[in-house]
C-alpha cells in the first residue's frame, strides 16, 4: 500500500509538470510567433537587421532582394517607398518552397500568340567548352521538355576580366571597378575608398592605411574568407577581390528549354544563376550586399558588371554593355543572352536611349517579333531580372 501510494503521488507529480511545461512551452511559442516564424522563414526583425544598411529601421527599393524585392509594391501600403516594420508585418506570407523546387500546381501555362525558340547560333562557339545539344530534361516544375545543353567555363572572351580593387588611394578609374548605390554606377579610384565614410555615413569604414595603401585580399584563402556572407573577421574593412584564375577549371553546365513556356504567375529567381550572355557567362541575381556592407566590405564589380566568388567563378551582377549583343531590325534594344526559361534578355535602353515603361515585376514585356522577353535592369540597380515568368531550365557548377 505505502509503494502504491508513492507510486500514484509520483504519477500526479510527472503530470502537473508536464502540463505546466506545455502551458509554458505554449505561451512563450505564442509570445514569439510575430518576430520568430516556425516555418523557417527569418522574422520581420530579423530581415531589417540584415538587409537595412543605413540604419533608419526601414527598408527602400535598393535595399531589398529576393521575394521581398518583386511584391515592393504590394507591401508598400502607404506608397512612400519605403516598407516599415508594421507593413512588413501584415504582409501576406509567401508561399514555402523546398530548396530547389517551384510548385507550380496552380501556375497556368499561357499560350502566348508569338514564341520565340531558343537560337543556339546566337552563341560564341569559343566560348563553348562543348557543342550544344539537344536532350529532354525534367524543368524544376517537373514538366519533361526537349532542351538545350549549354557547357561552358563562364569566362568571357570579348573584354578582359577585371581590374576589381586599386591598390592606393592616389589610384585612379582604371585602376579599380565600379560600385553601385541608389541606381547609380560609381568608379572605385582611389578616392572613392578613401571617402567611403561620407559615402554610407558610416565612420567604421576604414579599408585604407595610414600610408595611403588599401587592404585589398591577395591569395585565394584571403578572398574566400572574406567573399561570403559570414566574412571572416579577419577582413573587415577590406576590398574584396578573387581572381579568375582561382576558380579556372569550373565547369558549368545550363539547361534551357528549346521552346520557353509562359506562366501566369512568376517565380522567385534561385540562387543559382538567372541566366547566361552568349559568351556562356552566368547572369546571377542581385548581390548580396547587406551581407559585405555589414561587414565593411566591398566587392567591386569590373567594368563589364562581373566579379569572381567561389561558388560559381565569374559571373555577372550587371549589365554595361561589354558583352555581344545581338542588334534588331527595329530600333529595339539589343539581344544579350537567355534566361534559364528560354526567354530573351535584352538590353536596358533601346537604340534611342530610351528604357521601356511598361515592364513587369520580372523585367520583362512581350512584343509581336519577340514574343515576351526581358530587359536587363539599369547597372545600378543591382537586379538584372526581377523574377522568371517562365518554367525554369537549371544551372549546375562544378571544378
Amino acid at each position: 500500500m505505502k509503494y502504491s501510494i508513492f507510486f500514484k503521488s509520483t504519477i500526479l507529480f510527472l503530470m502537473v509538470l508536464f502540463l505546466v511545461s506545455c502551458k509554458q512551452a505554449g505561451k512563450s511559442e505564442t509570445e514569439n510567433q510575430g518576430d520568430h516564424p516556425d516555418d523557417g522563414r527569418p522574422s520581420v526583425s530579423e530581415l531589417i537587421k540584415e538587409m537595412d544598411t543605413n540604419a533608419d529601421n526601414k527598408l527602400s527599393k535598393s535595399e531589398v532582394h529576393g521575394p521581398l524585392s518583386n511584391d515592393f509594391s504590394k507591401i508598400d501600403t502607404n506608397n512612400d517607398d519605403f516598407l516599415s516594420k508594421e507593413e512588413l508585418e501584415n504582409a501576406p506570407k509567401p508561399e514555402r518552397r523546398g530548396p530547389g523546387n517551384v510548385d507550380n500546381s496552380n501556375n497556368v501555362q499561357k499560350d502566348l500568340e508569338v514564341t520565340v525558340n531558343v537560337d543556339p547560333s546566337l552563341f560564341i562557339k569559343e566560348s563553348m567548352l562543348k557543342d550544344i545539344k539537344q536532350e529532354e530534361r525534367t524543368l524544376a516544375d517537373g514538366t519533361v521538355a526537349l532542351c538545350y545543353i549549354i557547357t561552358t567555363a563562364s569566362q568571357p572572351n570579348e573584354h578582359n576580366m577585371g581590374p576589381w580593387c586599386p591598390t592606393h588611394i592616389n589610384d585612379g578609374k582604371d585602376k579599380g571597378g565600379i560600385w553601385f548605390k541608389d541606381d547609380k554606377v560609381y568608379d572605385v579610384d582611389g578616392h572613392f575608398i578613401a571617402n567611403l565614410k561620407d559615402f554610407y555615413s558610416d565612420e567604421e569604414w576604414a579599408l585604407f592605411r595610414e600610408d595611403g595603401s588599401i587592404k585589398v585580399t591577395e591569395t585565394q584563402e584571403e578572398c574566400e574568407a572574406a567573399a561570403r556572407p559570414d566574412v571572416d573577421e579577419k577582413y573587415h574593412n577590406y576590398c574584396v577581390q578573387c581572381l579568375p584564375d582561382y576558380y579556372k577549371e569550373k565547369v558549368s553546365t545550363y539547361v534551357i528549354p528549346v521552346k520557353p513556356m509562359y506562366l501566369e504567375n512568376s517565380n522567385s529567381l534561385g540562387g543559382n544563376g538567372i541566366g547566361i550572355a552568349f559568351n556562356g557567362v552566368n547572369f546571377d541575381a542581385a548581390a548580396p550586399t547587406h551581407a559585405i556592407l555589414a561587414a565593411h566590405t566591398l566587392a567591386p564589380l569590373d567594368d563589364a558588371g562581373g566579379h569572381v566568388n567561389p561558388h560559381s567563378g565569374y559571373h555577372y551582377h550587371a549589365v554595361t554593355g561589354a558583352t555581344k549583343e545581338v542588334k534588331q531590325k527595329d530600333e529595339h534594344a539589343a539581344m544579350l543572352g537567355y534566361a534559364l526559361d528560354g526567354f530573351g534578355i535584352y538590353a536596358h535602353k533601346d537604340n534611342s536611349g530610351n528604357a521601356n515603361a511598361d515592364l513587369d515585376d520580372c523585367n520583362g514585356h512581350y512584343d509581336e517579333d519577340r514574343g515576351y522577353h526581358y530587359h536587363a535592369g539599369a547597372a545600378g540597380s543591382n537586379k538584372i531580372l526581377g523574377c522568371l515568368h517562365g518554367v525554369s531550365g537549371s544551372l549546375t557548377v562544378e571544378n
